[in-house]
């Protein structure tokens, strides 16, 4: 969950008169960043120096031009590829007059142009009109960014799968999120942050006739039991119609990289709920996944899981050994218990489930701070024609995540 939360709010921060491809409001430089300084190294190792770098870089070389990025700005981008248009439009400096009009930065020529208190400037290849509103003009009070993404055209230019990492549930994220564009017309994000938390909240549209938006309609599954275990840090509740989508998904992420892994009976069984209980402090992290099953495959699957590895305890059996991973059929769900490393204590802690005893909303998705309940990490709704995924995380969790990334970002030039 936690790469879950990283990748998220990464792309939040991503993604010829013409029309921009993307267009991203921006309260000010500084306040965005000092708000993504606050996912510590999740995003990459030593993130929070690389975004003081690079907003210090930004608003120096800005007011050279006489652009003064404290304030409210817009970024705007034309196209994609090896050398983007891109616009940035700001206020200018008090008492500028005649900013240097060329420059090449990040590989690019940039040209300034200046009419009133606002500067446009602009990669070759932009030949937008000189903008006629302010900057940040849509911008609420306590948002930091607010954006809209016009997917059809960023997906013919970029593509989420194309970051380098190794962490495997980020790879199929990553890969998921690719699907996901296609199938979408337009893409809000905001960007947002109050004392305890960030938050983004993303509002997709999907294509008048894609399959995405026929799929929001179905109804949801029904609800099964939803329980946790001892030392539980997270849970993760998902009432979602199954798919062949979803189903490769989930093998996917079961198996970890070890293909057929899984009997292809299993993810044909799954009715579409899951609940998944997570641990990621101690010495062994772990977690608990639930999955329902159509009650007339029952006894297919417990056929298929019962050729696996015989464990000491009553129907557990093990699929593999590194990183162990266990499997039970019980009242018409698939129980799978996984660990980083085999610890017995670890183990028999999974196995004794406790029933959650508080108020989990009927969502599609929904992930519970177990410590904070009342505050979900993420919630994702299907409202009309539209799906709306919000996140929001308390600097605590940012501080405690692995770095998505091996290495830390490059800046420009560096």
């Amino acid at each position: 969950m936690r790469t879950f939360f990283s990748l998220l709010f990464l792309c939040s921060f991503l993604l010829s008169a013409q029309s921009p491809a993307a267009k991203f409001e921006l309260s000010s430089i500084p306040l965005v960043s000092r708000a993504a300084s606050r996912l510590d190294n999740a995003i990459a190792p030593r993130f929070r120096d690389t975004a003081a770098t690079a907003t210090l870089m930004l608003t120096m070389g800005a007011a050279r031009f006489g652009m003064d990025l404290t304030r409210p700005a817009d970024l705007l981008f034309y196209s994609f590829g090896e050398k983007p248009a891109m616009r940035i439009v700001a206020y200018a400096l008090p008492g500028i007059k005649e900013p240097q009009d060329h420059a090449n930065l990040w590989g690019l020529r940039f040209h300034a142009r200046q009419q009133g208190d606002l500067i446009a400037f602009d990669s070759e290849g932009v030949n937008a009109p000189f903008p006629t509103v302010p900057p940040g003009k849509n911008v609420k009070a306590g948002e930091l960014l607010r954006g809209t993404i016009q997917a059809e055209t960023v997906h013919k230019h970029f593509q989420f799968s194309s970051f380098n990492t190794k962490n495997h549930a980020a790879r199929l994220i990553l890969k998921g999120l690719d699907e996901l564009l296609a199938e979408i017309k337009e893409a809000d994000v905001i960007f947002s942050e109050d004392e305890q938390s960030l938050k983004v909240e993303l509002v997709f549209r999907p294509k008048k006739e894609s399959v995405l938006r026929q799929w929001m309609k179905q109804p949801l599954p029904a609800r099964g039991k939803i329980e946790t275990f001892s030392g539980a840090q997270t849970l993760t509740v998902l009432q979602l119609p199954p798919t062949e989508t979803l189903r490769r998904y989930g093998k996917a992420y079961v198996e970890h990289g070890k293909t057929n892994l899984l009997p292809s009976v299993l993810p044909a069984a799954v009715n579409g709920f899951a609940v998944m209980a997570i641990c990621n402090s101690g010495p062994v992290p772990s977690s608990r996944l639930t999955v329902g099953i159509d009650p007339s495959q029952s006894a297919v699957v417990r056929k298929e899981i019962r050729k696996w590895n015989y464990t000491p305890y009553p129907d557990w059996f093990q699929l593999r050994r590194q990183p162990p991973l266990f499997c039970s059929e019980n009242a018409g769900q698939i129980i799978f218990c996984s660990m980083d490393l085999l610890d017995r204590a670890t183990l028999e802690n999974l196995l004794r489930p406790q029933n959650y005893q508080g108020s989990v909303p009927n969502l599609p998705f929904i992930c519970l701070d177990l410590n904070h309940p009342d505050r979900p990490l993420a919630e994702l709704r299907f409202e009309q024609d539209f799906m709306h995924l919000i996140l929001q995380a308390p600097d605590s969790w940012f501080s405690a995540c692995r770095p998505l990334l091996e290495k830390p970002l490059l800046l420009p030039g560096k």
